[in-house]
């Protein structure tokens, strides 16, 4: 029998470092959701004081309005979503000293585990600014919208040294420190001020699937039923009965959901892995270019129970595992995920799609990525010693907390289906 340790394995994937990109989405630009708001920074902090002093203009980049102490950004986009909220921006803000300048632009304010405002400066991604609290921060996944205020703004050490080196001279950084601090600025880390933001009209955590709704989706995946149960932490191996057989062969394609693959193609896409494939593109309805959806994994082994019924294939039980990874990456807008070596668990109400998950450079994960909704499936069916499930709808599992799209889907949310064949000894 496989053993699958607790913390899974590492992703087969070598992952490039996070910093280039914006975050997941659809085939269209943010701006096309009709997003509207703006971000306020107000530059009254000790550091930005600081700047202002010693010479340092700072002034916003048109559409940017407002003025030395006051910017206003417009808000041109983003994602809300339950854990992690991530805002682009228009316009760009302007740091001009004794004719040099440094430039923040491509501005993204990050709202998660690790709050910041990013910005391209020198050629660079670089966390400029960090937002160590906040206050009165609301941000509604289903409605797209979110607000915050009461933000404190520090100046990042990363960020201190990227406007030095903009605004410094080489020959003044190689200045003795005492000629130094008669020529140039003193760009220190601290406390620049404080932010506020308030959007809408942002992509959308999408919502749960209607309990009464059979339609199907363009794809051909039905909708499934609901979020199903919320799973174990730690997550268990599949227990094999006495009686199972083993499974000799089997195939696997994953339709991912779709508005979930555009919106990951807006950044750098998804790559596949460990002898993992991807169909070619194909042109779907709403798309605005070809995409890759369906992607196959290698079989490893396996076993099968013909359960109580052995003339009803739904009650059966099986465990099908697999190799090989896809890796969905919009390394901007925070999302780096590497789901490899699926399992696959059919066992009536409780059948789900586990994966070992690595995000970023975390180490990778067991993890129920979706629950699998047999009630729902296109098709069940058994020839013999042949099994098929076609088209086996996948939602997020109830339990935010330990499921991997929990952070930018409502549990139940419909995550495009499995089909599932296999064949026993």
């Amino acid at each position: 029998m496989r053993s699958v340790p607790a913390q899974g394995t590492r992703a087969l994937t070598t992952l490039a470092a996070i910093a280039a990109s914006v975050v997941a989405g659809t085939a269209m630009a943010p701006a096309a959701h009709g997003a509207s708001g703006a971000t306020t920074l107000i530059l009254s902090g000790a550091a930005a004081k600081s700047l202002r002093a010693a010479g340092v203009q700072i002034a916003p980049v048109k559409p940017a309005k407002g003025n030395a102490q006051r910017i206003v950004l417009p808000v041109r986009g983003g994602l809300a979503g339950a854990s992690t909220t991530v805002l682009t921006h228009r316009g760009a803000i302007s740091l001009r000293y004794r004719g040099r300048s440094a430039r923040l632009s491509t501005l993204r304010l990050v709202l998660g585990k690790r709050s910041r405002l990013s910005a391209k400066l020198g050629g660079r991604n670089i966390d400029v600014f960090a937002l160590p609290s906040g206050r009165n921060r609301s941000v509604d996944p289903l409605a797209g919208t979110v607000s915050l205020s009461g933000s404190r703004l520090k100046l990042t050490g990363a960020g201190a040294r990227a406007i030095a080196t903009q605004l410094v001279p080489a020959s003044g950084r190689r200045a003795s420190s005492s000629a130094q601090a008669q020529t140039s600025p003193a760009v220190e880390p601290g406390h620049f001020g404080g932010l506020s933001t308030r959007a809408s009209g942002l992509t959308t955590g999408g919502s749960p699937a209607p309990l009464d709704n059979d339609a199907l989706q363009p794809s051909g995946c039905p909708l499934p039923s609901g979020a199903g149960p919320a799973p174990e932490d730690p997550l268990p191996v599949a227990t094999r009965p006495p009686g199972a057989v083993d499974i000799v062969s089997a195939t696997i394609d994953w339709h991912v959901r779709e508005s979930f693959i555009r919106y990951i193609n807006t950044g750098e896409g998804t790559s596949v892995s460990g002898g993992a494939t991807a169909d070619p593109p194909v042109l779907l309805s709403g798309a605005s270019a070809p995409l890759t959806y369906d992607f196959h994994f290698p079989f490893a082994e396996g076993w099968h129970d013909a359960g109580a019924n052995s003339a009803d294939p739904a009650d059966d039980r099986a465990a099908i595992y697999f190799g090989g990874a896809v890796r969905f990456l919009y390394s901007g807008h925070e999302i780096d995920l590497t789901t490899a070596e699926p399992e696959i668990e059919i066992a009536g109400g409780g059948s789900r799609a586990i994966f070992s998950v690595q995000e970023g450079a975390d180490p990778a994960k067991r993890q129920a990525l979706v629950n699998l909704d047999l009630s729902r499936a296109a098709a069940i069916s058994a020839n013999g010693s042949s099994y098929a499930y076609e088209r086996v709808p996948g939602a997020v599992p109830s339990g935010t907390a330990s499921s991997v799209f929990a952070g930018f889907y409502a549990p139940g949310t419909e995550f495009g289906c499995f089909t599932v064949r296999y064949a026993t000894s």
